[in-house]
């Protein structure tokens, strides 16, 4: 007799844009071939009180977001040092915040740096945030993601784990999730080609 197989469990992201004012979160889920939104926000700190009154109110708000979707994974940004050091050290300490509280309840979590979230979803490491915000709609199939761009960027987070776990042929069962849904994989190339014509016009410009 041939043993019976659960079926696979949907994974279910929580992408997190942390920050110290404007924290963005965003919950995505895989069924079958599809990504799934399943809730998205931000959760907002006074900016005028002091960092550690706004760290605790970040954290409080994300512990609200884990306890109602209840993710399995969580996908974080990376700090980029590249630009400016003292946004840096605001994003770091937004980040430190927001680890505890996926500490806490368990979930394993993973950080992405900025370029790599940018080319999972919009097929370029430099696309703007509006690119991205335009391709996390797309790829989610949503009308619209109202609010803070931030949202969208903790989608884009979420979409680009989805993605990283495909491509390493893992689950959260162990069994290969096979390809990402026709809609996906098309707005992904259709994102690549209007990448490719803005560089090359750029170029010859």
């Amino acid at each position: 007799m041939l043993p019976v197989v659960p079926p696979a469990k949907s994974l279910r992201v929580l992408g997190i844009d942390p920050g110290t004012h404007v924290c963005g979160w965003g919950v995505v889920s895989r069924d079958g071939a599809r990504l799934v939104a399943e809730g998205f926000g931000v959760v907002r700190a006074k900016a005028t009180a002091p960092i550690e009154a706004r760290l605790r109110a970040i954290a409080a708000g994300l512990r609200e977001v884990v306890a109602r979707h209840h993710p399995d994974e969580a996908a974080i940004e990376e700090v980029f040092y590249g630009r400016d050091v003292r946004a840096a050290v605001r994003i770091g300490e937004g980040r430190g915040a927001a680890l505890v509280v996926v500490a806490e309840a368990g979930v394993p979590v993973t950080g992405y740096a900025n370029n790599v979230v940018k080319r999972a979803v919009a097929g370029a490491g430099r696309a703007g945030k509006e690119s991205v915000h335009k391709m996390v709609r797309a790829v989610l199939g949503l009308a619209s993601i109202e609010g803070p761009l931030d949202a969208s960027d903790a989608l884009a987070l979420a979409i680009c784990h989805h993605h990283q776990r495909t491509f390493a042929g893992l689950s959260s069962s162990g069994a290969a999730p096979g390809r990402l849904a026709p809609r996906v994989e098309a707005a992904i190339a259709a994102a690549k080609a209007e990448e490719t014509a803005k560089s090359r016009a750029r170029r010859r410009a």
